[in-house]
């Protein structure tokens, strides 16, 4: 699957420089990554939960039964709530790629729209944990001098082929300045 930018990368070497400004989508493998996600965190705080319950029992004490019990309760409803979000989260988590910028945007209720200057990128790292690799895709994270920005999820050639078109871009629009 080739995006748009990976596309004009292509095309730059035939002479045709003419970037389409569309959005790309992450692939849809990412929902498994974040459903596992959040079946770990709810897993990780119900065992916290039973841990207070088990002392809460052994030491006959009131305060770690009752907390015990709020953290599982906690963490069914972050569970169901995580689980219920991850549609959405894919559907608004749009990247784009052009000779000026890189644009993220992601938010389903408090959307965010982050723009970030090619001049301003120093590097473009590319990372996979398990779960990813698992789906076969990577994390991108473009580096600017302030901060770091991530793209979560995208197919394993892709990764590469926008790691390298992002930093061609960046050394381009240096050498321009």
């Amino acid at each position: 699957m080739y995006t748009n930018a990976i596309k004009y990368w292509l095309d730059s070497f035939s002479g045709e420089n003419e970037m389409e400004n569309e959005t790309e989508r992450l692939p849809h493998q990412i929902t498994h990554v974040w459903q596992l996600t959040a079946v770990i965190t709810a897993l990780v705080m119900a065992a916290i939960g039973v841990g207070s319950l088990s002392i809460g029992q052994g030491n006959e004490s009131t305060f770690f039964s009752v907390s015990g019990w709020l953290i599982i309760g906690v963490a069914v409803v972050v569970l169901l709530v995580m689980l219920a979000l991850v549609p959405y989260r894919w559907r608004f988590w749009t990247y784009r790629i052009s000779d000026r910028d890189v644009e993220l945007h992601k938010g389903y209720f408090f959307r965010k729209q982050i723009v970030i200057p090619i001049a301003r990128v120093q590097n473009v790292t590319l990372d996979q944990g398990p779960f990813l690799r698992w789906q076969k895709l990577q994390e991108i994270a473009i580096v600017t001098a302030a901060t770091s920005h991530k793209i979560d999820g995208v197919s394993l050639e892709t990764a590469e082929q926008l790691k390298e078109l992002i930093m061609k871009l960046a050394k381009e629009a240096r050498n321009d300045l």
